[in-house]
């Protein structure tokens, strides 16, 4: 069962691993990614040219629905490759779990250092990553929790906040699992939410 203590060793976890570098975006572009979709959520509109990184990050913030096929086509012509669009998909949707569940329970927002040293990304990348039914390069079919495992580093850390705030991937198939709540009240929860959110899976 997971305690609200587990939730939040969760979100300092994820936030460590959000302001670091990544398999293909240094640290410095990740920061920039998460000031950008806290701008974008706050309603701030970015002067100046955002690039890419800031068009696909501002797009995965406020307008998941309006995405197409054909925008990541347009990133990706201007220089931002799929493996770095689903590595910007995937900062904005821990970054939204994080923030969210602050503002719920009541914590302060995690705050960018003040020290703003730039490391370069890891290059970790899986070597099976392949387009199959997606719009970016997946491990097999598409799959919500296994979403970003092109990305290793990337899928693991989605699954270590997703599992404290949700349901262990062990216990997904369990429809007899309760934890505060019970099996139903999760799904129910957690359809609203993604509901709200656009996730449509």
């Amino acid at each position: 069962m997971s305690t609200r203590q587990d939730r939040e060793a969760a979100v300092d976890r994820a936030w460590t691993q959000l302001i670091g570098p990544g398999p293909t975006l240094s640290s410095g572009e990740r920061r920039q990614i998460i000031t950008d979709a806290r701008a974008a959520w706050a309603g701030r509109s970015l002067s100046g040219d955002r690039g890419p990184i800031g068009d696909a990050t501002h797009a995965v913030a406020v307008d998941a629905e309006g995405l197409t096929l054909e925008m990541v086509e347009s990133f990706e012509a201007r220089a931002l490759d799929r493996l770095s669009y689903l590595e910007v998909v995937g900062v904005v949707a821990r970054l939204s779990n994080i923030d969210w569940y602050c503002r719920a329970t009541n914590r302060p927002l995690p705050q960018l250092p003040s020290r703003n040293d730039i490391e370069a990304p890891t290059g970790a990348v899986h070597p099976d990553a392949d387009m199959t039914d997606s719009w970016v390069p997946m491990l097999g079919l598409a799959s919500a929790p296994l979403a970003l495992d092109a990305l290793p580093d990337e899928g693991n850390a989605l699954r270590d906040l997703l599992e404290p705030m949700y349901i262990d991937m062990s216990d997904i198939v369990n429809w007899t699992f309760a934890d505060e709540l019970n099996r139903p009240q999760i799904e129910v929860l957690a359809a609203r939410v993604s509901y709200l959110n656009e996730c449509f899976y």
